[in-house]
């Protein structure tokens, strides 16, 4: 068989490749199978034959081995997703709306918030896609893809953290405690100190060097056949191309895919290496930066107490710099509580799988693996929650945002005006008792220094009135005599 110069010199189920005459290296193969995605479910893979034009449907559980994590695990993530999406969707719209964006820790935390977003969306979709099976099964691109930018933006977050760490830390050295860079500004450090080189470290996924020089985690899938029926899946096929005297057949093959087994020393040294970039190198660095901002802080109120009234002038800028190195001391010391476990849980679940391997065991081991990423994945969902309860002037903002948007709401849905009048009159009434109390309280404590000067200028005063009529009886004058002498004299 042979066409435009070209003869049919290779061909299985699978491919047909076409070759010059009387050569034997392939010019063009043709993939003969297509995904009939209108005849797949949940139960079945159909795929459509190009030369044989029939319709093969195998038992999905063949194609994709069947997701090990468990329902609580999925719906777990379902909920975790709802609740960061809203919570860090909220954080942003405050970090943003407000006055809070200013200060370098609050826009590092902004885009904290938005990896967060970004992270939580990555572990959702593994397990609920269009294909209803783990995305790293479906076939060895979706698995590279996937492994890649879920360790990156990981990766992203836990740095994202020490680089606003050792930006406060300089902020706290410096002499300018309040120093504020632009929007600009933060994102070239965000990217050339950040994202270059993690995506250098992390590129070694997608493009095979360093780690993965000679093999890779999503290489080793048993079955050839299998990889064929995967590689279908780029080649989809519309029902309205399929006749409809096409023939269809079921096969259900009993024996699935056997799982995917990686070697055991390289998913070893790629956990190993993951959680001392993830974990473990940041917590150092953090905890070196947190222990110098609270010696830093503890320095600072001593200084405080021993000079008395002298530091006094700088109370209000020394507490709002307290009250940022806490929030982000605290936030510090909640990843590490919350994404420290499950790395270590890796480490040793892989030198587990190299010692020993027992069935009873490792299922112990797969079930605490799934509380413990649910553990993780709550730190980047929880944390609107952290801000609201540690950060005084967030959880401030907070509240005026979702004032503003609760009167705006009301003002779109509801159209009748009395009601509508007495409901956004009711908020703007709590804004102004908010914002009175607020004022009051501001002018109720006034700075030490201005008070103290207040009340030496009323002693002072004092002590002149009260003098001044003892210097009177003593010269025996009158108030009514110096006036009189006052007016004889002109």
């Amino acid at each position: 068989m042979s066409i435009n110069n070209l003869t049919l010199c290779r061909i299985d189920y699978f491919k047909a490749c076409w070759c010059q005459l009387n050569a034997s290296e392939p010019i063009q193969c043709s993939y003969l199978l297509r995904h009939a995605v209108s005849y797949s479910n949940s139960s079945y893979f159909c795929t459509y034959h190009t030369i044989r034009r029939t319709i093969d449907c195998l038992n999905s559980s063949y194609i994709f081995s069947k997701s090990s994590a468990s329902e609580i695990y999925i719906y777990s993530t379902i909920l975790i997703f709802i609740i960061g999406l809203l919570g860090n969707g909220l954080s942003i719209i405050t970090l943003l709306c407000s006055k809070l964006c200013r200060l370098d820790i609050y826009k590092n935390l902004t885009i904290f918030c938005f990896l967060n977003i970004l992270y939580l969306l990555l572990v959702l979709i593994r397990h609920r896609n269009i294909y209803h099976q783990d995305l790293r099964n479906i076939s060895t691109k979706f698995c590279r893809m996937h492994t890649f930018i879920i360790a990156f933006i990981g990766h992203l977050c836990s740095w994202q953290l020490v680089s606003t760490s050792i930006q406060r830390l300089y902020a706290l050295l410096s002499l300018k405690s309040q120093r504020t860079t632009s929007w600009i500004q933060a994102c070239r450090i965000f990217l050339i100190y950040i994202v270059i080189p993690l995506l250098v470290f992390d590129a070694q996924i997608l493009f095979n060097y360093g780690l993965f020089k000679k093999t890779h985690i999503c290489n080793e899938i048993s079955n050839d056949h299998v990889k064929h029926y995967q590689d279908a899946l780029k080649y989809p096929i519309d029902s309205l191309k399929i006749s409809t005297n096409t023939s269809i057949k079921y096969i259900a093959v009993s024996n699935g895919v056997q799982p995917i087994k990686f070697k055991n020393h390289l998913c070893t040294l790629w956990n190993i290496f993951d959680t001392f970039l993830y974990a473990i190198i940041p917590f150092i660095i953090t905890l070196i930066c947190n222990v110098i901002i609270i010696l830093k802080v503890l320095e600072r109120r001593r200084s405080a107490t021993t000079l008395g009234g002298i530091s006094h002038i700088n109370r209000c800028s020394n507490a709002s710099s307290d009250h940022l190195s806490a929030l982000l001391i605290t936030i510090n010391i909640l990843f590490i509580i919350m994404t420290g476990p499950l790395n270590v849980c890796l480490v040793i679940q892989s030198i587990h799988k190299c010692l020993l391997i027992n069935s009873s065991s490792m299922k112990l081991l797969v079930t605490l693996n799934e509380y413990l990423r649910i553990l993780q994945n709550s730190y980047h969902a929880l944390s609107f929650i952290f801000y609201c309860l540690i950060g005084k002037k967030f959880r401030n903002s907070a509240k005026f945002i979702v004032r503003t948007i609760y009167c705006k709401l009301i003002d779109c849905v509801i159209f009748d005006t009395c009601l509508k009048t007495s409901l956004i009159s009711c908020c703007f009434d709590r804004n102004h008792s908010l914002n009175a109390e607020s004022i009051t309280s501001s002018t109720t404590r006034p700075n030490e220094s201005r008070q103290l000067a207040a009340e030496k200028r009323k002693t002072t005063y004092l002590s002149l009135n009260v003098m001044q009529p003892m210097i009177d009886i003593a010269n025996n004058i009158s108030p009514k005599n110096v006036i009189t002498l006052d007016t004889s004299a002109l």
